[in-house]
């Protein structure tokens, strides 16, 4: 079977040097989110081992928030630092580098010592690693999905980029996974001093594992090598010139709406049905986990039905549902969990909503907005616009809470919900169809296809 699977896989196309790319590309997405949720999710449990026991709950809270707020702040500008490297000197260079880096941030972290040896020294440390690691993470995922898709050939970008795209959402899924077998191991108390340390070591191993199966065995596509004379001097500049602003402003505008239907349909959504609504704790986090699953399956079918239909026109659809049928399937979802109806009706209604304002944008930004780019500037322009799109929509809770001045809270995240949508058909519709540029120079990729 797996013989019969590496035969076809050559014959469509994809030597084991591609697979290997796209499985780096995947895993370092993958990645990227478990490290922005890492200390939000892990934290709020172990941070008595940072801070003194006097420190009030609310302070507590603050600094958890920090930490999160931290990793936001530090994405963009790591990774406009650091992203130039992969159009100067190549995307290889840049995820050794960054990579690398990333794996040592985060073992430093796995063993940084508590409150009680080195006072507020260690709460401070924390916060400085955690802003190191972010950064480069976010550096890292632009290089290896730019590269990814750089070797994947063209018919098949759909269904790789799709494959890519739901990466984030392996993420949290890994890291809840590893927070539940920590708990699990080093229960109460353990957990404070030892049990937290785990989740950081696991992706410290899949950092390093990535770092010397995928990308110390890595090549830059041939352009890096043969033109060297044509390279981007000042990638950052040219992304943001008169010429290509608005290639950064449309891609602003659609990533953003991917984020805040992130926000509302996955971070929001858990904390108003328990919360607000008084739903059952285990039956929604079952819902968000099932509701996972059903983005990883639709994001990969999204992403392949793209290659046949047109990126931009799958995304202008995509938006287009997000406003009328997520938009409504949210408030049926309300209003039954407001009445008192059972949690099997307002689980399915849930689920819907997961699923239909995730998956357009899963299965197809990422792909989109690396296909936008042209290979002289696209590491860093994708980069700029994944990071730079995270500010605003992070601010989404202190939204709803200004719009509850003029609507019933539990109803404020519907205008949330309208705006990713909006964000998402507006945005697609401002570019160009993509799914038939070349990525690399078509004589580059005989070159390449040569070499192999």
């Amino acid at each position: 079977m797996a013989f019969a699977l590496a035969r076809w896989a050559e014959e469509a196309g994809f030597t084991a040097e591609r697979r290997r790319y796209v499985f780096g590309g995947w895993l370092s997405s993958a990645l990227g989110t478990y490290d922005l949720f890492l200390t939000v999710i892990v934290l709020p449990a172990a941070i008595a081992y940072f801070e003194p026991p006097s420190l009030p709950a609310v302070v507590q809270v603050t600094l958890v928030n920090l930490t999160f707020l931290i990793s936001i702040l530090a994405a963009p500008i790591g990774g406009l630092i650091l992203a130039p490297l992969g159009d100067r000197v190549g995307r290889r260079t840049l995820v050794v580098i960054a990579g690398g880096g990333y794996a040592l941030v985060t073992l430093l972290m796995a063993i940084l010592p508590g409150y009680a040896s080195w006072g507020y020294g260690a709460i401070g440390a924390l916060l400085f690693l955690r802003f190191l690691g972010s950064a480069m993470s976010s550096a890292t995922v632009g290089a290896s999905v730019a590269i990814a898709l750089e070797w994947t050939p063209k018919p098949w970008r759909g269904l790789i980029g799709g494959c890519l795209g739901v990466a984030p959402t392996s993420g949290v899924i890994l890291l809840s996974a590893a927070q539940l077998a920590a708990l699990k191991i080093w229960p109460g108390p353990a957990f404070v001093h030892t049990g937290w340390r785990a989740p950081f070591l696991f992706a410290t191993v899949l950092g390093v594992a990535l770092l010397f199966s995928v990308f110390l065995r890595m090549r830059d596509v041939e352009y890096f090598e043969h033109r060297r004379h044509q390279r981007e001097a000042r990638p950052i500049r040219s992304v943001f010139s008169r010429a290509n602003i608005h290639m950064f402003g449309q891609g602003f505008l659609l990533y953003s709406g991917y984020l805040f239907a992130i926000q509302v349909a996955v971070t929001f959504l858990p904390s108003l049905l328990i919360n607000y609504l008084k739903q059952p704790p285990s039956q929604v986090t079952g819902l968000v986990l099932v509701g996972n699953v059903g983005i990883l399956i639709s994001g990969v079918i999204l992403g392949a039905i793209s290659q046949r239909i047109g990126r931009r026109t799958a995304l202008i659809l995509g938006g287009a549902w997000i406003v009328v049928l997520s938009t409504l399937f949210y408030y049926f979802m309300i209003a039954a969990a407001a009445h008192g109806a059972g949690f099997a009706t307002v689980g399915l209604l849930g689920f819907a909503v997961i699923v239909l304002s995730v998956a357009p944008f899963s299965g197809m930004v990422l792909t989109y907005l690396a296909e936008r780019y042209p290979i002289q500037i696209r590491a860093t322009g994708f980069t700029a616009v994944i990071t730079l799109a995270n500010i605003i929509p992070g601010f989404s809770s202190f939204i709803l809470l200004g719009l509850s001045r003029f609507m019933p809270y539990q109803y404020t995240v519907l205008v949330l919900v309208v705006l990713a949508g909006l964000l998402t058909a507006v945005g697609a519709w401002a570019g160009p169809e993509t799914r038939d540029v070349d990525m690399v120079p078509t004589e580059e990729v005989e070159s390449s296809r040569t070499a192999q």
